[in-house]
Formats: structure tokens, C-alpha cells, sequence
């Protein structure tokens, strides 16, 4: 029976003080979903889930820069690769946090302009930086690391938070931090940060190293889950379409007519506000969620940060389930 996954990308855990709450729209599709769904864990966030979920439960879990890299034309296929998230530090006298807005989505052009100037500034460092087109970019390099012994976060956790418990850690990490630190002296005052802050943006003050392993190998089968249809602008999205064969979808969700898996990682943006929510729920939520409703979907499962929520067989749930009181969304989701 078809399936449906909907991942909240941008959905992270978040402290919001009374006002915070009082300026965020309910959304009632998206609190009917979480009180009648099948409430799990996703202890490695959606990404790991989705390896998971899509392929061999049974194989080991391949990091995140590892399967994004597939999609990156010209990384390289014989060193380390890191996914490099740009970020917004603030530095206050003694502290150093996260904007809560602080994950940025630069351009291609600002991409390319930054990878071109990276290999003329680092030129012998034995790392090499790549434009993708998506939020992340790719950092390659650091031969005598090993990925596995360094442990790394997603950058979404410490929105709003100190971030030094987030960066890489652990055994041959020193190489990785001291490449962090010359970065942000490299991105003080770039022209792309100047740029920004002219048109009112906040700048790109570091790039967030994470999610680092070795380059897959290519080729083999690519058809775990050949009947899936996946709409993302996401570039670890981008290299498990390759490595599953899902069917990626270009411009705006439109349901196929045929039975198929459906597969949607919706972004948001880092800053929370009433017009994307709405949007959230209006183009992505609530169609879901009429979709397992109507029993087109057997299963719909909603994802955001660590959690899951399950909703199954709509003819066979109990009233009591049906019944549930909804409540705001972001106590579940955000608290």
C-alpha cells in the first residue's frame, strides 16, 4: 500500500517565552495530525530515518556529507567530505551564539564566488570547497582524518544557542576546528558579507562543518525504492534520489494520479513566522493529510528534528485516537 513522509525540515527544538508562543498561527491540520498520530523517535533526525526507512534497515548508516557528495559534480572521489552549513555567529563579551536565524541560504552566484575565493586563499591547504546550489555547500579534503572519529551536529540544534558543544569534537578533530577558525577570519568582511548586510541580510560569518565520511562509491543498483516521488530542494535529498532512485520532482507539489510512495521535505527557513507557517500547512500539511484521510495513502508519517508521528489505516483507528484534544503544535514539536 502507498505511503506518504512529510519532513519539517526546519522544525528544531526552540525555547519560546510566552510572547514567542503568542506570535506563532495555529495550525489545525498539523495538531489533528499529531494528536491522532502514532507518536516514535528518530534518535539520528530524519536523515538517518530515511536511510533507514528507504533502503536495507541492515545497513550501516552512511554519514550525511557521504551521500551527499553523490550529487556534488566534481567532488572529489578519494577524500574526506563535509557538509559546510554558512551560519550567523553573534559574539557578545564573553559568549559566542547562534542567530535564531543564523542558517543561511546562499546563492549560487554567492556559492561560486565563495569556492572560487577559497581556492585562492587556502591554495595548498589540501582542501577544496564546492557551489551546489542548495543550503549546504561541500567541503572536501583533510586526507589524514579520519570522518569517523570526529563527531559533528547538525547546525539546526543551536539556533538561538551556544554552539561550541556543536562543533566537531573527539579524536582528529583539531585539524577541523582550526579550519572552522581561519574561515570565519577569511568570511570577516568578504565582499558577499558586505553585499549582504547592504541589502539588510545577515552575513555569512562561518561555515558549520558536519556530517562528515567518505565518499560511496558509484554506480550498482539505484532502485530500492523505484515507485517513491520526493519533492525537496535539499542537497542530501539530492544524492539519496541517486542512491535509491527516487523520482525527484521539480516546482510545486502536485500529488501523481498513479499509486506511489510520496516523499516531501519542506523548508522553511530558520526564522519561524506566520507566513510560512500558513504556507507550511496550507500547500504541504494539510493535503497530506487529506491524502491518508481519504485512504489514497496507507500511512503518513510526519517528521521534525527527532520525532515522528504516525498516522495509520483511517477505517481501522479507534474513536478514542480520533478523539484526541489538539493542542498548539509547538508544544509538541518545538518544547
Amino acid at each position: 500500500m502507498p505511503r506518504l513522509i512529510l519532513v519539517l525540515h526546519d522544525l528544531y527544538s526552540l525555547r519560546l517565552d510566552q510572547a514567542a508562543q503568542a506570535a506563532l498561527p495555529r495550525l489545525p491540520t498539523l495538531e489533528r495530525w499529531l494528536a491522532q498520530g502514532e507518536a516514535g523517535a528518530a534518535p539520528g533526525g530524519w536523515r538517518e530515518w530515511l536511510w533507514r526507512e528507504l533502503g536495507d534497515a541492515r545497513q550501516p548508516v552512511a554519514p550525511p556529507a557521504s551521500i551527499a557528495g553523490g550529487a556534488v559534480v566534481g567532488a572529489p572521489a578519494d577524500q574526506p567530505l563535509w557538509l559546510a552549513t554558512p551560519a550567523h555567529l553573534m559574539a557578545g563579551l564573553d559568549t559566542v551564539r547562534m542567530h535564531p536565524a543564523g542558517l543561511l541560504a546562499l546563492d549560487l552566484s554567492e556559492q561560486t564566488i565563495l569556492a572560487t575565493d577559497f581556492a585562492r586563499v587556502f591554495a595548498g591547504s589540501g582542501y577544496s570547497l564546492h557551489a551546489t546550489g542548495r543550503r549546504e555547500l561541500l567541503l572536501a579534503g583533510g586526507a589524514a582524518l579520519a570522518p569517523a572519529s570526529v563527531v559533528s551536529h547538525d547546525p539546526g540544534k543551536w539556533l538561538g544557542k551556544d554552539p561550541s558543544s556543536g562543533f566537531p569534537s573527539g579524536h582528529g578533530a583539531t585539524a577541523l576546528r582550526r579550519l572552522g577558525a581561519e574561515m570565519e577570519m577569511w568570511l570577516h568582511d568578504h565582499p558577499i558579507n558586505r553585499a549582504r548586510a547592504e541589502r539588510g541580510l545577515l552575513q555569512a560569518n562561518a561555515l558549520w562543518l558536519w556530517g562528515g565520511g567518505a565518499p560511496l562509491a558509484t554506480g550498482g543498483a539505484a532502485s530500492a525504492a523505484p515507485q517513491t516521488m520526493a519533492w525537496a530542494d535539499d542537497l542530501y535529498m539530492d544524492g539519496l534520489a541517486r542512491l535509491r532512485g527516487l523520482s525527484m520532482a521539480s516546482g510545486a507539489q502536485c500529488w501523481p494520479s498513479a499509486p506511489c510512495d510520496l516523499l516531501a521535505v519542506c523548508e522553511l527557513g530558520a526564522r519561524l513566522n506566520s507566513h510560512s507557517l500558513l504556507a507550511l500547512e496550507r500547500d504541504w500539511v494539510a493535503p497530506a493529510f487529506e491524502q491518508w484521510r481519504t485512504g489514497v495513502v496507507h500511512s503518513a508519517s510526519l517528521l521534525a528534528g527527532d520525532r515522528v508521528v504516525t498516522l495509520r489505516g483511517w477505517r481501522w483507528r479507534g474513536v478514542v485516537r480520533r478523539m484526541r484534544r489538539s493542542r498548539p503544535w509547538w508544544e509538541t514539536l518545538l518544547q
